[in-house]
């Protein structure tokens, strides 16, 4: 009896942390303007045949959401990987799909404060609204010959080097846009 007492107090527990990060993440909806969108996977498996990223690649996903885009990248790629994500609730689920792997990993921090001249590509699928900052930021931080990829929105101030549409049939389709630093 003691024994399913303990765990009703865990399972409790457990839906009470689910319902406050969920409430922090919807704070950081609010805030930010920034809604979760994930990448289709039509779109990852384009990108993948690009061969824009191979097993010696270090990827940082900016706004990784709940990490299924780097799940699945590592996958098909076996690059490494690292995502970012500011929202409490999807930061966990990124956690928990990274923690079956060792090649990529999950932090909760503002992309804003992160040091961008690690890695050797740079994803994003921000709204327009972060973009301009995050342009500037990767103005200042990247190094040269780093490549860096948008998925759906071009970056303020870049020229795309690289357009890959995932669905030519769709004209109204997201694309990635790809850059190179020089």
């Amino acid at each position: 009896m003691l024994i399913l007492y303990i765990f009703a107090g865990l399972l409790i527990m457990l839906l009470i942390l689910a319902l406050v990060a969920a409430f922090m993440s919807f704070v950081v909806l609010l805030m930010l303007r920034v809604p979760f969108v994930r990448t289709p996977k039509h779109a990852i498996d384009a990108l993948v045949a690009s061969k824009l990223i191979g097993e010696h690649d270090l990827v940082y996903d900016l706004g990784a959401g709940d990490g299924k885009f780097l799940q699945q990248l590592v996958r098909a790629t076996g690059c490494k990987a690292e995502g970012f994500e500011l929202s409490p609730f999807f930061w966990l689920l990124g956690e928990l799909r990274a923690s079956k792997s060792t090649r990529w990993a999950m932090h909760m921090q503002n992309v804003i404060h992160i040091d961008l001249s690690e890695p050797t590509v740079i994803f994003t699928f921000l709204a327009p609204a972060g973009l301009p900052a995050l342009s500037r930021k990767l103005q200042d931080e990247t190094r040269p010959g780093q490549t860096i990829i948008s998925y759906g929105f071009e970056l303020p101030g870049w020229s795309p080097t690289q357009v890959i549409d995932p669905m030519p049939e769709n004209p109204k389709g997201s694309k990635f846009y790809v850059y190179r630093k020089t």
